[in-house]
């Protein structure tokens, strides 16, 4: 999921080709605290795109020398900068005595070059997955029977508005990666239930045609994640909704963020239901 990070860089493309100004300063935060565990947030500074960015420019996009705070209304800490080569950036800050909680508020602060970023988020809590299918999967309108999708039957009870994120990979994979659909809410859904499709698509090296990658006999595993309304309305507006990866993508409208003084990215709360299975 990592090479998304909104790619962590934003791509710009200007309409005024005259422009000769190609300095960007946009402080991208990508920041969340999950029910039982510390706080992460990853910081990066934006890159204008003019044609092809070279790694040295990505690497230097990270923001290491921030102050970042956290508080929960009682405690409060500095967060210290952790590395995880797994992911980009390599580089993010963690909380390391404050820990996700269901009912308290989480106010974050990123002080970086005389500059101050604050939001505030809560955790939603977990998810109730009633029932897991599988669904033949149904290409150009033929079933083929070595295929699936997954059908997951959600709790609703509450009928307050949820929203969520699904990432998926199967049991040999390494990473995460944006199921189909990545983001939805449940928001207008006055049922008890609340039914979502499931897909695992790439597209192909060779055509660049659609492969479902969820196989009859695969073990499978979802993340289901409760997230803030926040968060999905920042995903959303960058068409998060369409799983469509940001790589060499412009914007030109209004991005949602929770994040003040002109930051791009998002501070949300978020709680997990991880699920594993056979596909037959």
């Amino acid at each position: 999921m990592r090479k998304l990070l909104f790619l962590s860089i934003i791509l710009f493309s200007c309409a005024d080709t005259e422009t000769n100004d190609s300095s960007v300063d946009t402080l991208t935060v990508e920041g969340q605290i999950r029910e039982g565990r510390f706080a992460e947030i990853r910081l990066t500074n934006s890159l204008p795109f003019r044609g092809v960015i070279d790694s040295i420019e990505v690497a230097k996009s990270i923001e290491s020398k921030a102050k970042v705070v956290l508080s929960n209304g009682q405690d409060s800490e500095i967060l210290t900068l952790k590395r995880d080569d797994s992911s980009f950036p390599f580089l993010y800050y963690r909380s390391n005595s404050i820990k996700g909680e269901i009912d308290k508020t989480y106010n974050l602060s990123v002080s970086i070059r005389g500059k101050e970023f604050i939001s505030e988020t809560t955790i939603p809590e977990a998810s109730k997955v009633l029932n897991v299918e599988f669904l033949e999967w149904i290409e150009d309108g033929v079933i083929n029977p070595d295929f699936r999708d997954i059908k997951l039957t959600i709790d609703n009870k509450t009928f307050e508005d949820r929203y969520f994120k699904i990432l998926v990979k199967k049991e040999s994979e390494e990473n995460f990666e944006l199921a189909r659909p990545f983001i939805f809410s449940t928001e207008n859904i006055i049922t008890e239930t609340f039914p979502v499709v499931v897909s695992y698509i790439r597209l192909s090296d060779v055509d660049g045609k659609k492969e479902n990658q969820i196989m009859v006999g695969d073990v499978v595993e979802l993340k289901l994640v409760a997230i803030t309304k926040e968060q999905f309305d920042f995903w959303k507006s960058v068409n998060g909704d369409e799983t469509t990866p940001l790589e060499n993508s412009s914007f030109t409208n209004k991005i949602i963020t929770n994040i003040s003084n002109g930051a791009f990215g998002y501070w949300s709360g978020e709680s997990l239901n991880h699920l594993k299975f056979d596909v037959d």
